[in-house]
């Protein structure tokens, strides 16, 4: 069967032995300054989601395997999703299961690109600052966020008020569509010279590392 792209999370990215892992939005500024000195700063990209994997000291065969995976995506255009291992579920609920079958959506979006609210959530569910969700938007991207506002809880129909996050909502995004707070997954690129698939001993491959970057094209 040939490999379908973006490549399976649970399959894929969850099945890697990974040690560590960064995952954060990087900005993208020109700076500059005036003639009088004065200092000018410019956005020239959107700001993306970027990252480092490390993976666990592995078998040979395990690396090997790992190393296949990277060849797979060596190619350009080549995609696979991404969630944060460290947090897949927010920090009130750390299994899902008080989320459960529920499926919330936005119930707002007040304008400022800073504010959201969401609707379908459980009586009283919690999310707390640094909580990570996600949606779709503009005909097929995905979008990741993280909770800004400290506390937020939904009320007796399951709707929150509205709270802020970052990175800033990108144009598309629309009241209705699904939210994702377990395991909130983007799809990302291999950063083109990034991979290094470690060294050797005694069958045993450590220093296996990977960087990755966000990717805000469309996803069938």
């Amino acid at each position: 069967m040939v490999t379908a792209f973006p490549l399976d999370a649970a399959t894929w990215w969850g099945a890697l032995p990974i040690s560590t892992l960064s995952l954060d939005p990087v900005e993208h500024i020109v700076a500059d300054m005036t003639g009088k000195g004065e200092p000018i700063d410019d956005d020239v990209a959107p700001m993306l989601w970027e990252g480092e994997v490390s993976l666990g000291r592995m078998s040979s065969g395990d690396a090997a395997h790992a190393a296949v995976m990277m060849d797979l995506l060596r190619p350009a255009g080549r995609l696979f999703w991404v969630y944060d291992i460290r947090r897949p579920f927010p920090k009130a609920d750390p299994t899902g299961a008080i989320l459960g079958a529920s499926i919330p959506s936005i119930a707002s979006l007040p304008g400022s690109g800073r504010e959201m609210s969401m609707s379908g959530l459980p009586v009283g569910y919690e999310l707390r600052q640094g909580d990570l969700l996600g949606f779709g938007y503009d005909g097929g991207r995905r979008a990741l966020h993280r909770v800004l506002t400290p506390v937020v809880l939904a009320n007796g129909a399951g709707t929150t008020p509205v709270f802020e996050v970052s990175t800033l909502i990108r144009p598309g995004a629309q009241v209705g569509a699904a939210i994702q707070l377990v395991r909130p997954s983007i799809p990302c690129r291999r950063v083109p010279g990034s991979v290094v698939t470690g060294s050797t001993r005694q069958a045993i491959t450590e220093g296996f590392t990977f960087r990755f970057k966000q990717s805000l094209g469309q996803i069938a």
